[in-house]
């Protein structure tokens, strides 16, 4: 089960503000859907609280001590090995996407072969929730598209796609 990380991040790697995301930018939002829906997806526990409920049209695992599932739905296991052997069995393909927060994508990192990274040109004054930094040597840029703020999107962003060298 490979791992694929997909997070959004100013330029500080800022992805959090208070348990919830510190910017609204639709595009971004279609494009998370379009990479996870048919996937497994991989989350701590404050992640999954923010969702409010399980993400539909993917397999909602949360990895948590608890074992305490904050919404229905969703699959609560204690490992990363707990988590891939459940996305395995689930029959979704070979790729479990990993969608935060910090401490998960930090744990995820290393063992990655892929990130959808969006960079959101701003910087988060009161943020709390950080993407883990990476070794740019060890990634290849596969794709990337730039996109202007609009009436729509306060700030202006890239969307990287990488793989692992």
């Amino acid at each position: 089960m490979h791992l694929t990380l997909i997070a959004a991040m100013d330029r500080n790697r800022a992805i959090g503000q208070g348990n919830a995301l510190p910017w609204h930018l639709p595009d971004d939002l279609k494009r998370f859907k379009r990479l996870t829906t048919g996937k497994p997806i991989l989350m701590g526990r404050k992640t999954a609280e923010s969702l409010g409920r399980a993400l539909p049209g993917r397999l909602n695992v949360v990895l948590s001590r608890s074992g305490v599932a904050p919404f229905e739905g969703m699959h609560v296991v204690r490992t990363l090995d707990d988590a891939r052997r459940l996305a395995a069995e689930a029959g979704m393909g070979d790729e479990l996407m990993v969608i935060g927060g910090g401490e998960i994508y930090a744990l995820c990192l290393a063992q990655a072969r892929r990130m959808h990274l969006t960079l959101v040109d701003t910087e988060v004054a009161e943020a709390d929730a950080f993407f883990p930094p990476w070794h740019e040597a060890d990634w290849i840029v596969a794709e990337e598209a730039s996109h202007a703020a609009d009436a729509r999107h306060a700030w202006a962003f890239r969307f990287l796609d990488m793989e692992r060298r």
